[in-house]
């Protein structure tokens, strides 16, 4: 049986070929995002929100801010966890400190720990006080898990 051709265009449009936009990308709308995508700048008031109160906030008044990763992307909602540059490699996956990101061609400067205690669905509407900074898509090979080597 054959697509519905309705369905694969709005299916296109709602997910545009990114990639050809490459560092021109500061920020993207969530119904926009895709699974391993890292955002900057989000704000820790908000990540407390979203996890029910329980991310613990910086007490550092020069950093109010952590980045964010998409885990799965959804049809009402994305799948997001926030980042770390503190974490613990028997706790957390991480994303290596020099990889270079698909679409901007970023390069992380630090590790960075994926807090996945701290897991929440993002709806495509929602709109945050500042808009995160979209600092790349991170490739598969990026990501590091290294809990199990520690039992």
């Amino acid at each position: 049986m054959a697509a519905d051709p309705t369905s694969e265009l709005i299916q296109h449009l709602r997910r545009p070929d990114l990639s050809i936009l490459g560092n021109a990308i500061r920020s993207l709308p969530p119904a926009q995002w895709q699974t391993r995508m890292f955002f900057m700048g989000v704000a820790d008031k908000e990540l407390k929100h979203h996890t029910n109160e329980s991310f613990p906030r910086t007490l550092r008044k020069t950093q109010n801010t952590h980045p964010v990763f998409v885990l799965r992307q959804g049809t009402t909602g994305h799948q997001l966890c926030p980042c770390s540059s503190k974490g613990n490699l028997r706790k957390h996956r991480y994303i290596t400190k020099g990889c270079q990101l698909d679409m901007t061609s970023q390069v992380m400067d630090r590790n960075s720990f994926l807090i996945e205690q701290y897991v929440f669905i993002l709806p495509l509407d929602h709109c945050f006080q500042k808009r995160p900074f979209f600092f790349g898509r991170v490739p598969d090979c990026c990501i590091r898990d290294q809990r199990d080597m520690w039992t």
